[in-house]
């Protein structure tokens, strides 16, 4: 048995990279360009950004985060909807409490726990290790 133990962190990670919620909000902020030039390209650009969004968020699911193609690919397919809806609150409303969770989940850290350390050398004492004086 063994007397470790198991840490978890205080909060768990975003289930989609934080660079795939980037680019959803940068693609959602795109549209405000078509909406002011011309109506009528919105449903061709909205086509468009979507497939953009859900092939480079299947891409960075699949070589960033090591996700599964499965896997890879739903988060594309939801992430690149969320893109190609033609409203621009839509994907920032979505990309950026995606963003803020990775971004917590990297920035909070863990309290430290009291546990067995090993030295590399008898008499050395490494970062967190306590040694009893022997009488």
């Amino acid at each position: 048995m063994s007397n470790q133990i198991e840490v978890r962190h205080p909060i768990p990670p975003a289930p989609i990279h934080p660079l795939a919620a980037l680019i959803t909000i940068v693609l959602d902020n795109f549209f405000g360009v078509f909406e002011i030039i011309d109506p009528l390209l919105l449903l061709l650009s909205s086509l468009i950004i979507g497939v953009v969004g859900a092939v480079t968020t299947t891409l960075i699911q699949r070589y960033m985060a090591k996700d599964e193609w499965g896997s890879s690919v739903a988060k594309g397919l939801a992430m690149g909807v969320v893109a190609g809806v033609p409203f621009q609150v839509v994907g920032t409303a979505v990309g950026v409490p995606l963003l803020a969770w990775a971004g917590l989940h990297q920035w909070v850290t863990r309290p430290l726990l009291p546990g067995p350390t090993s030295s590399d050398e008898e008499g050395e004492i490494v970062d967190g290790e306590v040694k009893e004086i022997e009488e």
